[in-house]
């Protein structure tokens, strides 16, 4: 191939663009890895973030089911020592009783005749209404009662 000076000038100014391009793409493709490094370390940090929130949350439930629990165990044992105080109550009562009582039949409880239940509750004698006269036909049959009005 000739090179002329025009030749020589273009191909010289080819080869620079061509270079330019090439520094353009490298210089992109640096870019776009150090954003995607940038997004690779935010998302870390938003996933730690949610870790430590789980973490914390999770903490404070432990510590309300511990307290809870420590409340129920409490309210237990005190239970428990009336019991036991009642119960050595009623040892102490029964031994100075001495012997047992006849058992005694309990008195029969007296009904109240008050209020609007009890009187619900009694069944109310009816009278019954008397039977219509006899119905008579035109022919002069004797025409049964209803069934309704006996």
């Amino acid at each position: 191939m000739l090179w002329t000076p025009r030749s020589f000038r273009e191909a010289k100014t080819r080869m620079r663009l061509a270079q330019q391009e090439r520094d353009a793409g490298e210089k992109k493709k640096t870019e776009m890895r150090e954003l995607a490094r940038a997004n690779e370390l935010y998302n870390e940090k938003i996933a730690e973030e949610k870790r430590a929130k789980r973490a914390r949350e999770k903490e404070e439930c432990d510590q309300r089911h511990a307290q809870e629990r420590a409340e129920i165990d409490a309210r237990k044992a005190q239970r428990q020592t009336d019991k036991e105080a009642r119960e050595a109550q009623r040892a102490v009562q029964s031994s100075r009783r001495g012997k047992r009582k006849a058992l005694q039949s309990a008195a029969p409880r007296k009904e109240q005749n008050r209020g609007g239940a009890a009187a619900r509750s009694r069944r109310i004698a009816r009278q019954s209404s008397p039977s219509p006269p006899a119905t008579y036909n035109s022919r002069g049959r004797k025409i049964a009662p209803r069934k309704r009005f006996e």
